[in-house]
C-alpha cells in the first residue's frame, strides 16, 4: 500500500516538473497543461476500467486533435464522434433515439419526461407488440377514492 502511493506521489511530482520544463522552454502554453491536468484528474472519477480506458484514448485523440489543428480540431473531432455515435444503436434502438434519426414526437416522446405513473403509452421506436404499457387509467384505485 506504502509503496503504491509512493509511486503515484513520485509521479505526481514527476509531471509536475516535466509541466514546468515545457512551460519553460515554450514547447507548450500553460493552458494545455491545466486541461491536460484537469482530464487526467477527472479521469480518476471513473469507476469502470474499460470505460476509463475507451475515455483515455478519446483523451488522447482529442488532445493530438487540438495540438494540430486548435479548436477546430477539437470540433472536427466532435462532429466525427457524434456522428459515429448517431449511427450505433443497442439491441435495436439507436443511441440517440428519439431524436437521432428525429421522429415525430408522441405524448410520452418529449424533452421533460414525466413520472413513470403518467406514462400511458411505450415510446415508438422501442417497436414493442404491446404499445400500451398499462390501462388506460393505470391508477385506477385513486379513482375509487374519489
Amino acid at each position: 500500500m506504502f509503496l503504491h502511493l509512493l509511486v503515484q506521489q513520485s509521479g505526481i511530482i514527476g509531471a509536475l516538473i516535466l509541466g514546468d520544463a515545457a512551460v519553460s522552454a515554450s514547447i507548450v502554453s500553460p493552458i494545455l497543461i491545466i486541461i491536460v491536468a484537469f482530464s487526467a484528474i477527472c479521469s480518476f472519477t471513473i469507476p469502470d476500467n474499460s470505460l476509463r480506458f475507451a475515455i483515455r484514448n478519446f483523451r488522447f485523440m482529442y488532445i493530438v486533435l487540438g495540438y494540430i489543428a486548435g479548436f477546430l480540431g477539437i470540433a472536427l473531432g466532435f462532429f466525427v464522434h457524434f456522428a459515429i455515435l448517431s449511427n450505433q444503436s443497442s439491441f435495436g434502438v439507436p443511441f440517440f433515439a428519439p431524436y437521432i434519426p428525429y421522429s415525430s414526437l408522441s405524448k410520452n416522446e418529449n424533452l421533460y419526461i414525466q413520472p413513470v405513473w403518467r406514462r400511458e403509452r411505450r415510446d415508438k421506436f422501442l417497436n414493442t407488440k404491446k404499445p400500451d404499457s398499462q390501462a388506460h387509467i393505470s391508477m385506477k384505485w385513486r379513482q375509487h377514492g374519489e
